[in-house]
């Protein structure tokens, strides 16, 4: 090879200019790469994924969901039964008191008529 082929060889050809084309048409050819490599990620798993172990963690979803709705069905029952001991409550000490005052008011009755009766002799 001749001297000039050298110096003729290690010059690269100009590249392609950058327009907002070329920008524009890479932007749109990324999107389109990553859409289709999203898609494939999608499948992946059910391709070469475990059926049994998916199905092992869709049964622990569903008995954890039914342990917090038996949580909640406790929680409500114990709610309703306080409820109710503070209503029974409530009610035997209003008795109490009613039954206390009754007594009070015989033993207030007694001792007027005790007294009008040592008065009158």
């Amino acid at each position: 090879m001749r001297a000039y082929e050298f110096l003729n060889e290690d010059r690269s050809p100009p590249s392609k200019p950058i327009t907002l084309r070329v920008l524009h048409q890479m932007k749109l050819a990324q999107k389109r790469r990553e859409a289709s490599e999203r898609e494939r990620m999608v499948l992946m798993p059910l391709m070469y994924g475990d059926a049994d172990r998916h199905r092992e963690q869709l049964e622990l979803e569903r008995l954890e969901l039914e342990m917090m709705q038996l949580q909640a069905d406790i929680n409500a029952t114990n709610a309703e039964t306080a409820v109710k001991s503070s209503m029974v409550i409530h009610k035997n000490a209003k008795s109490g008191i009613n039954a206390t005052e009754k007594s009070q008011q015989k033993l207030t009755k007694l001792a007027k008529s005790g007294i009008g009766r040592s008065l009158k002799l």
